[in-house]
Parts: C-alpha cells; sequence; structure tokens
C-alpha cells in the first residue's frame, strides 16, 4: 500500500468529495479555495499539489486533514465531516473490500444530516463572499474601516462619512481613511456626492482563518468589539456554565453552538427598520485551569 501523499488515487472517491465540499463552501473554482485562503501560507502544500489532490492523482497526509477541514469551515458534528474523513479512509485502503471490513464497523454513519445544518450550507453555498488575507488584515487592524465595513455591507443604502461618525462615534478622518482603504481593497464603492456603498451589502461573508498573525489580530479586535459595545451599545444577555470536562468533548459541542450561531444570519435585514441595530452573537469556549 502507498502512504498518504503518495497514493495514486485510483478510486478517486476523496477528490471528488473534496470537490464538492470546495464548491459548498462557496469557492467556485480551486485557485479561489487556495488563494483566497492565504495560499502556501497556510496550506503545507503547494497549489500544484493541491490540483493533483482534486484531480485525484494524490492523497494528503493524514495530518493535513485538520487544516483543510478548517478551511473548509466542516465542523465535526457535521455530516459532511463524517464523509470527508471516511472518503479518505475509502481511498487510503484501496478496495472497498478492505475499507469494510477494517474500518466501516468502527464509524456510524449520519443518515439524513440536520436540516437547519443544510439550510445553513445553502445560505453560504449560494450568498457567500470568501475575505481574501490581505482583505482581512486590514479590516483587523483598523477599527474605522471595520466599522465602516460592518455598516456598509450591512445596508442596501449608501453612507457617508459624516453618517458614519453618528452612527459610530469615530471620528470623520477616520472614517474617510477607513473608506478609502475598503475602496481599493474592492470592499466599498465610491458614489456621488462622497457616498459609499458595498457590493457585498446582502451577502454572508466569511473570514479566512490561519494565516499568519490572525490570532493576535482576533484578540486585538475582541477588544474593539468590547470597546463599541460599551460606548455605543448594550449587553442584552449573557449566560454561560462551568464544567469539568475533556477538551475534545467541548470542542465538538462548541461546533454544534457555532453551527447554531451562524444560521442566525436568516434574520438578517438590509434596510432601516424600526427597533434595529447591529447585533454581535458570539459562541466562546475558555479554559479556565488544569484540572
Amino acid at each position: 500500500m502507498k502512504s498518504a501523499g503518495e497514493s495514486d488515487g485510483a478510486k478517486g472517491v476523496f477528490a471528488r468529495t473534496l470537490v464538492r465540499l470546495r464548491q459548498d463552501a462557496g469557492f467556485k473554482t480551486p485557485y479561489a479555495y487556495y488563494h483566497r485562503n492565504g495560499g502556501r501560507r497556510v496550506f503545507p502544500f503547494t497549489f500544484a499539489y493541491y490540483l493533483k489532490l482534486e484531480r485525484g492523482k494524490h492523497l494528503p497526509r493524514p495530518e493535513w486533514l485538520p487544516i483543510m477541514l478548517a478551511i473548509l469551515r466542516i465542523p465535526p458534528t457535521d455530516e459532511a465531516y463524517h464523509g470527508f474523513v471516511s472518503d479518505f479512509l475509502k481511498d487510503l485502503f484501496v478496495t472497498e473490500e478492505n475499507y469494510r471490513s477494517l474500518v466501516a464497523p468502527l464509524l456510524r454513519d449520519k443518515a439524513g444530516g440536520d436540516p437547519e445544518q443544510r439550510a445553513k450550507k445553502r445560505l453560504i453555498t449560494n450568498n457567500a463572499y470568501h475575505v481574501t488575507e490581505a482583505q482581512c488584515k486590514v479590516l483587523l487592524s483598523d477599527p474605522a474601516a471595520y466599522w465602516a465595513f460592518e455598516c456598509l455591507v450591512n445596508d442596501y443604502g449608501s453612507l457617508d462619512a459624516e453618517e458614519l461618525a453618528k452612527i459610530t462615534g469615530l471620528p470623520v478622518p477616520a472614517l474617510k481613511n477607513g473608506l478609502a482603504k475598503l475602496v481599493k481593497l474592492g470592499l466599498a464603492k465610491k458614489t456621488a456626492a462622497e457616498r459609499f456603498k458595498s457590493p457585498l451589502a446582502g451577502r454572508f461573508y466569511v473570514l479566512p482563518m490561519g494565516f499568519p498573525g490572525y490570532e493576535e489580530a482576533r484578540r486585538r479586535m475582541a477588544g474593539v468589539f468590547d470597546g463599541m459595545i460599551a460606548k455605543r451599545g448594550a449587553v442584552l444577555h449573557e449566560s454561560g456554565v462551568i464544567l469539568r470536562a475533556d477538551e475534545a468533548s467541548m470542542r465538538r459541542a462548541i461546533s454544534a453552538f457555532r453551527g447554531a450561531c451562524e444560521s442566525t444570519a436568516a434574520y438578517s435585514v438590509h434596510d432601516k427598520v424600526e427597533g434595529g441595530g447591529l447585533f454581535l452573537i458570539q459562541t466562546r469556549l475558555r479554559k479556565v485551569f488544569d484540572f
């Protein structure tokens, strides 16, 4: 048997699954999936090698699977996760007979799936815009650019810097500078009379993960969220539970919460409504200490 990374992929089951999941995640082409998620800085292989994975010429190494699953944004509770791993194993064990006798008894089939998860996948597939690493770095490093982006992407109309200043409480010069950055990145368009619109208004945008510096930038933005809520907003609900458990179980649990959180996109509106506002719904899993 050839090792992972060297298999000729004769069966090609995993390759077909990879292509389907990449398309379901909203990436129409292999190029978009690879390069919009950071390219060689994030993936442990070249784009040329990735093409071989999609063509069934190679299998990825097992240690690469978690990275690919994370970038495809497939939580461990999702039926697609089960299919991704089991189809990899089908090709790895070469013959259907080997797979059925050695692997299949260890796996439980998850038929049907969750209708809410399927609805969320349709939303992402049909309406997703995957923010590039370069775009994300600007958004996560400039609060004025970030809040201008959030306002524009959540409004079908147009806004100017003065209106954004009234909404966010940020200085007009900072917002003008942020808007200029958004235009340069293709995340906003300038209309007549110094007004701005976003070509992404009404779409579901997805930030890339795992690129160098992402965790530091994400932590910095968490402070930006807290500061804006303290200054302009309110905490409408907060609850939690503390328990002793193993980390793997907790990570599986938080995936279900994350899926429910993302499904609330169905409630979003993009015109002014009574009682409307910009709301932040979060899922958070923190380890207190080893015990």
